[in-house]
């Protein structure tokens, strides 16, 4: 089971996780890629931006301590998170 989060704005939902980017983009509503992966069993779902996405094509697409630095994770409700899916044009699953 997800571990549940205490969120201001839905109260108590799933927890899932995204980068910075996409974190403050929820607040601008600017749009700025939206690539994720589905949770799977246990794991939140986590997601990522489009510049988060061109360092880890340009890099191997390994999730090394550089890339977690430069992404630096959020975690979120996971209404936030379909919030934030929901104000780009399209989403990317990986």
């Amino acid at each position: 089971m997800i571990e549940k989060i205490i969120c201001d704005i839905h109260g108590s939902k799933e927890m899932s996780f995204s980068c910075i980017h996409l974190a403050m983009a929820i607040d601008s509503k600017k749009q700025v890629g939206f690539f994720y992966s589905e949770a799977e069993e246990d794991l939140p779902q986590i997601a990522w931006c489009g510049e988060c996405e061109q360092y880890l094509l340009d890099n191997g697409e390994e999730w090394t301590d550089i890339f977690q630095a430069k992404a630096d994770f959020k975690m979120l409700c996971s209404d936030c998170f379909e919030e934030a899916k929901n104000n780009e044009s399209e989403a990317h699953l990986r």
